[in-house]
């Protein structure tokens, strides 16, 4: 009898553990609770994209930019979360924004373009400026984020991770912010050939800890551009010139994940060999002035910014 209740008590434990572990997906242990965005789904062609009822991210995590999915087929639950946390892991407030991207697995989108990361060696967990919503040309805009990234990810040798882009509709981004585990955060002007890049936070202060970034930029295909990014509260980089690409039609914030692939892998790979990927953000604020950032919170001072 004993040794039958020592073999059930094993079975329960090793019934109870597997369940514990096929519900785990990265980094379970230290993951708070979680809250899904309000996704509307097209069965058709099974897609996701945030409810228009909710699409700002509200006061505690945004102040009322507006954002929507960017792209929506093969969209699951857990590339975009919102995470609960009583103050402990966020940056501010309650809650902060989880992204994650997993080896194997990549979004499409409909439409004319027909786009496909999977046939492209690349995928993504992102968010965009709804339509309407994005920054005005020709005209200084304010914008503020946090953002954190585990040392724990598993970033594949040769892979890029963008986490903040000014896209330009249909061609290429005019700025990107991304990472390699070997570069650091660098900030990338793609409207020079080629592109032009600067460090903004050294790889061995990236990982696993918030960091603020501050832009002020004014896009134009003008030189009466500009663009400065802050740091932690410290200037980083200072332009001036064209900021907008030539051929742009629109100007629509991107943040979350987007990697392209690695030069070890194939273009068509369907996903692989990009690694596994979690960046966390929070506070991610826009604004005509400054003073709109509320930056206080964060005990910076409008003033120290020039």
């Amino acid at each position: 009898m004993k040794l039958l209740l020592n073999l059930l008590h094993i079975i329960i434990f090793i019934s109870v553990s597997y369940s514990s572990y096929a519900k785990c997906n990265f980094n379970c242990s230290k993951e708070k609770k979680t809250t899904s965005l309000i996704f509307e789904h097209n069965s058709k062609f099974n897609e996701k994209h945030l409810n228009l009822s909710s699409k700002t991210l509200g006061d505690d995590l945004g102040f009322g930019h507006k954002w929507e999915t960017n792209l929506r087929r093969n969209l699951k639950d857990w590339n975009i979360r919102i995470i609960k946390d009583p103050g402990q892991e966020s940056r501010f407030g309650k809650f902060y924004l989880r992204f994650e991207t997993r080896e194997g697995h990549c979004t499409a989108t409909v439409g004319k373009s027909g786009w496909n990361d999977c046939k492209k060696g690349r995928n993504r967990a992102e968010l965009k400026s709804l339509w309407k919503n994005e920054p005005k040309i020709d005209k200084t805009f304010w914008h503020f984020y946090s953002f954190k990234i585990p040392s724990s990810i598993e970033q594949k040798k040769g892979v890029k991770t963008s986490i903040w882009q000014i896209h330009s509709g249909k061609s290429a981004p005019s700025w990107m912010i991304k990472f390699t585990k070997n570069s650091g955060l660098l900030i990338q002007n793609q409207i020079t050939f080629p592109p032009e890049q600067k460090v903004i936070i050294e790889r061995d202060n990236l990982f696993d800890k918030w960091h603020d970034v501050i832009i002020k930029a004014n896009l134009s295909k003008s030189m009466n551009g500009s663009f400065n990014i802050w740091v932690n509260g410290k200037k980083q980089f200072n332009y001036k010139g064209i900021t907008r690409q030539l051929v742009a039609k629109r100007d629509p914030l991107h943040f979350g994940i987007y990697n392209t692939g690695s030069m070890f892998g194939t273009q068509n790979n369907d996903g692989k060999d990009l690694g596994n990927i979690v960046v966390l953000f929070d506070e991610i604020r826009v604004g005509d002035s400054c003073k709109d950032l509320k930056l206080e919170d964060f005990k910076y001072e409008c003033s120290a910014l020039n």
